[in-house]
């Protein structure tokens, strides 16, 4: 059972209830009543709570673009990635995990991973279809607000892998004579014919063309 009234600083074992521990026990008291305990039911579900309360705790927790427009789905993770956002602002990993709240597969590269200049940083492998300008704009507007100052956006980089089938075909024909002479002063013709056909198979004729008397 929890005791919303419970205080760790009258709780304190006696070998440890000296200076500063109490003290130090007290501050934590203070930002543990601080803690809403409505929010600690509503947070863990989220993903029941109807379009118009994730509205409501979108605006109340501050959320960075957040789009009333945006799938239901895009407007939860956002609201369930609030605290972190927050938390880790400024930070590679709160980029990410902004981005990631879109676009799943996005991976942010800072400058040393692709070549790029000091300081830079690029959004890419990112494989959801491109919905136009107002969906990049966005992207773009949410990266800049998780982001620090100092670094600089290069690009969002969408990637598109495409597959197909290629049937190649090749035909060769070689043709080779040969001349020679025996002792008995007869001359025999040798005429070799080779036929390659690629992906098929290979056919191969000899012919001979000569007479001894």
């Amino acid at each position: 059972m929890i005791d919303a009234e419970y205080r760790i600083a009258e709780h304190l074992p006696e070998s440890i209830n000296k200076d500063p521990v109490p003290n130090l026990a007290r501050v934590v008291d203070m930002a543990l009543s601080d803690i809403n305990p409505d929010l600690l039911l509503i947070y863990p579900a989220v993903d029941g709570l109807p379009e118009a309360l994730i509205d409501h705790l979108a605006e109340q927790m501050h959320v960075d673009e957040y789009d009333d427009n945006s799938d239901l789905s895009v407007k939860r993770q956002q609201v369930k990635e609030s605290f972190l956002l927050h938390k880790f602002k400024g930070t590679k990993y709160a980029v990410q995990r902004a981005v990631a709240t879109m676009y799943q597969s996005a991976v942010v590269q800072e400058w040393p991973e692709y070549d790029g200049h000091p300081y830079h940083f690029r959004v890419t492998l990112i494989t959801a279809p491109l919905d136009g300008a107002t969906l990049i704009n966005k992207t773009v507007r949410l990266i800049n607000a998780y982001k620090n100052t100092r670094s600089w956006l290069d690009y969002v980089q969408f990637i598109r892998r495409c597959t197909g089938e290629a049937k190649f075909g090749a035909n060769m024909s070689i043709v080779r004579q040969t001349c020679i002479t025996f002792d008995l002063k007869q001359m025999l013709i040798a005429q070799k014919d080779i036929y390659f056909a690629g992906a098929v198979g290979t056919f191969r004729r000899d012919v001979i063309h000569g007479k001894l008397e």
